[in-house]
């Protein structure tokens, strides 16, 4: 590629990170300086301990090789390409991102330029077929546009706090159980947060427009606590042998079930508010205590469910139910100092 075509590029990935991500609602702390060299272009495996900051453009999958670490800054955005390839940070070493509450970390899609065709000046008012040219323009960006983040199973220790995940055919993908992730947002991913035979910390996020909020698969077992489950598919899906603890969160107004489990899974749910979802607060699995289940499978908003059997009008072949609530757990959720 000819440097006058990498000039183009990044001023292209700067135009698409600042319209995409203003549209967001994503604080962008721009300053009149800010040009194309300050943007950094980013592909292949890291050589050395690398720090990241300010506007980072993915052109391809990296790579954190075992025994180094990346570190990404307060207030970074990290724009990624969508290609046939998806592109991925895979993470064997150590990644640190870590964030604040007013300067969270952002990750994103920076949309695909298409082309338009427009007929050529002068030529708009003829009746006959004209010759076009193209234009381009950035396709709005979706969930799948890039593959996610992946912790694979050398990385012996990995954090997340205030990132902004979005965009992703899974925001990150845990293979070990050396993860935290905490106060992070989840947004239009194909899923959220995966776990493979894990038991990675998941606090105090919120999980909002995603396919999936969190997908758990294998024997996966993580703690699931205090965190905002609102307006995904499906809440969290629980697979195989999974037994997650889910405890603390609310579980809301979801386009289809809450909770669904598939094989032989079975979640211990304790302490929840799941509340006004479209499908199932919880099918096919799962014990229950102490749960606050109102207004699902839309019986009603004034519909709160005190059963005990394993089956109701809002939840559906469950393993177990002790203790049902009548009242809101008001510990449930995302902390009040939310982001």
């Amino acid at each position: 590629m000819s440097m006058k075509n990498t000039s183009i590029k990044t001023i292209y990935s700067l135009f698409t990170i600042v319209l995409l991500l203003a549209c967001q609602g994503c604080a962008m702390n721009f300053t009149p300086g800010d040009s194309a060299l300050d943007i950094l272009e980013k592909s292949g495996e890291l050589t050395e301990n690398e720090v990241w900051e300010g506007r980072v453009y993915v052109t391809g999958t990296v790579i954190v090789p075992e025994g180094l670490t990346l570190t990404i800054r307060s207030g970074t955005i990290v724009g990624f390409e969508p290609i046939d390839e998806r592109v991925a940070i895979i993470v064997l070493g150590e990644l640190y991102a870590e964030g604040a509450p007013d300067r969270m970390i952002v990750f994103g899609s920076l949309g695909k330029p298409q082309e338009i065709k427009t007929p050529k000046p002068g030529l708009e008012n003829t009746r006959s077929v004209q010759p076009v040219q193209p234009a381009k323009n950035a396709a709005p960006p979706k969930a799948g546009d890039w593959q996610g983040i992946r912790i694979e199973t050398q990385s012996p220790n990995s954090r997340f706090t205030y990132c902004r995940i979005q965009h992703a055919a899974n925001g990150i993908a845990c293979f070990t159980d050396s993860v935290q992730i905490e106060r992070c947002l989840f947004s239009e991913n194909n899923i959220g947060v995966l776990c493979e035979n894990t038991n990675p910390a998941i606090s105090a996020n919120e999980f909002n427009r995603n396919g999936s909020g969190a997908q758990f698969r294998g024997a996966a077992a993580p703690e699931v606590e205090y965190n905002e489950f609102t307006a995904n598919r499906y809440g969290i899906v629980c697979e195989d042998d999974s037994r997650p603890r889910i405890q603390h969160n609310n579980i809301r107004s979801n386009y289809e079930y809450a909770i669904i489990c598939y094989s032989t899974s079975s979640p211990e749910i304790v302490s929840n508010n799941i509340t006004l979802n479209n499908g199932w607060a919880v099918y096919d699995g799962g014990r229950l205590r102490d749960n606050y289940i109102n207004g699902n499978k839309q019986v009603g908003p004034n519909v709160t469910e005190l059963s005990i059997a394993t089956q109701s009008d809002q939840f559906y072949g469950v393993d177990e139910v002790f203790d049902p609530r009548d009242t809101p757990v008001s510990e449930a959720g995302v902390p009040s100092d939310r982001y």
